[in-house]
């Protein structure tokens, strides 16, 4: 994985479409199995940065599909 793909910051849609789920289950990944993520500054949208999902994913086997 690339230093600037690290540092990228995806929308719940980008992730969830990424890992091949739906919405839902990357919102229950952030309330319930730490996936770290952060609100906007409205608060309205919750954001992920690549390093923090690359962890995640290294942690529950997930598969990411970075391209």
């Amino acid at each position: 994985m690339s230093d600037e793909t690290r540092k990228k910051v995806y929308s719940v849609n980008d992730v969830a479409a990424m890992c091949h789920v739906s919405n839902e289950t990357i919102r229950r990944w952030v309330r319930k199995q730490g996936l770290k993520a952060y609100n906007t500054a409205a608060g309205l949208a919750i954001k992920i940065v690549g390093k923090d999902l690359e962890e995640f994913a290294e942690k529950y086997n997930i598969y990411v599909d970075w391209d």
